[in-house]
């Protein structure tokens, strides 16, 4: 039985399971977010199938390229003053990469032409968007180029993969789809961890899970799996793979009264049985969260997770303030505007209440 996610062994396939409880998304969604302290970055990743082991392999890899590029610059130190594909962009993110690796254990031709390929497509990579073709590296070097890529991004030693599998596949199917994953453990040195039905060829490994955990995983519904990759938001940062987060960031940048802002930080309710709170963006000493809202936060039972979890905060004397995304990208004005008169309001009486 695993204690924590540092007990979790990378560098091999497992099956996770709950020891009075099943795992599933929602599970793994409350494990992960935010990312524990301990253990490897971790991504997410749906099982898609495929005919042969080589293809399951090749599938994940571009998931996890168009991820990386996603991710860009959070693993390029310096990358973020680069200026584009024009102007010499290209070329500069390829000296930076290769200084990087000259000190680490990154390849450097696999980066150099990572981080070319980030600036060429100059922004986050929508659901569903190839990463731009580069130059051809055969796989091994992919797989563990990726990893080494994902791990320093959450400032890790190690990466896993977490692998959803919906449903219980075939005998050739699990056949498959184990040989692909052992490869890919053995080849990139990373954790993969499969998430579902009981597999024949894995050995299983059971956590034993919080109970605040458990009981809010049974309120939610279970989220729609795409077989895409994803991860948690990188504490101090906007998600960068957010458009929202990134461009509230940039606009704040300009407000010296949006000074004091934290970006994806957690927070301990004191309620002790509840669990942790990540805030999309917090000013802690106002006591004031703003919480980002997608599209799922439309749904009834995302709405009632909300709730909840804001209750826990007002009952800690936050403010929480919600904006959806379609605010932030079109009336980012006005949102700013709200923002400022409450922080001003919370800092006015602050200094009353020291005077």
């Amino acid at each position: 039985m695993a204690l924590s996610w540092g007990d979790l062994p990378v560098g091999r396939v497992l099956r996770l399971a709950g020891v009075d409880s099943s795992i599933d998304a929602n599970v793994m969604e409350l494990l992960l977010n935010p990312l524990p302290e301990t253990g490897p970055a971790v991504v997410t990743y749906t099982a898609t199938g495929g005919e042969s082991a080589s293809e399951v392999v090749e599938s994940i890899l571009r998931e996890l390229e168009t991820l990386a590029i996603g991710l860009f610059p959070a693993w390029l130190p310096e990358g973020e003053r680069l200026s584009g594909p024009g102007g010499g962009g290209v070329a500069a993110a390829r000296i930076l990469a290769m200084r990087l690796a000259s000190s680490t254990r990154h390849f450097g031709p696999f980066l150099a032409d990572l981080a070319a390929r980030a600036i060429r497509h100059s922004g986050p990579l929508v659901p569903g968007q190839r990463a731009p073709t580069g130059r051809s590296f055969p796989a091994e070097s992919r797989a563990a180029g990726l990893a080494r890529v994902i791990a320093s991004t959450f400032g890790r030693e190690s990466a896993a993969l977490v692998v959803y599998v919906p449903e219980k596949p075939t005998s050739h199917e699990e056949t498959v789809l184990v040989a692909g994953c052992e490869w890919l453990a053995h080849r990139s040195g990373m954790g993969i961890w499969l998430v579902g039905p009981e597999l024949r060829r894995v050995e299983t490994l059971y956590l034993k899970l919080p109970a605040a955990v458990r009981r809010l995983a049974e309120e939610m519904t279970a989220p729609p799996l795409t077989p895409t990759a994803g991860v948690p938001p990188i504490a101090g940062k906007p998600h960068p793979a957010s458009v929202v987060e990134r461009a509230m960031e940039a606009a704040l940048a300009e407000c010296g009264w949006a000074r004091g802002r934290t970006w994806n930080q957690t927070y301990q309710s004191r309620d002790p049985l509840f669990v942790m709170i990540r805030t999309d963006l917090m000013w802690a000493p106002e006591k004031c969260v703003v919480e980002l809202d997608g599209p799922e936060h439309e749904t009834l039972a995302q709405m009632e997770r909300d709730r909840i979890r804001d209750r826990h905060l007002e009952r800690d004397g936050f403010t929480v303030l919600r904006f959806t995304n379609q605010q932030v990208m079109s009336e980012l004005g006005a949102v700013l505007r709200h923002l400022e008169g409450f922080l001003r309001g919370r800092r006015l009486g602050m200094n009353e209440g020291a005077g």
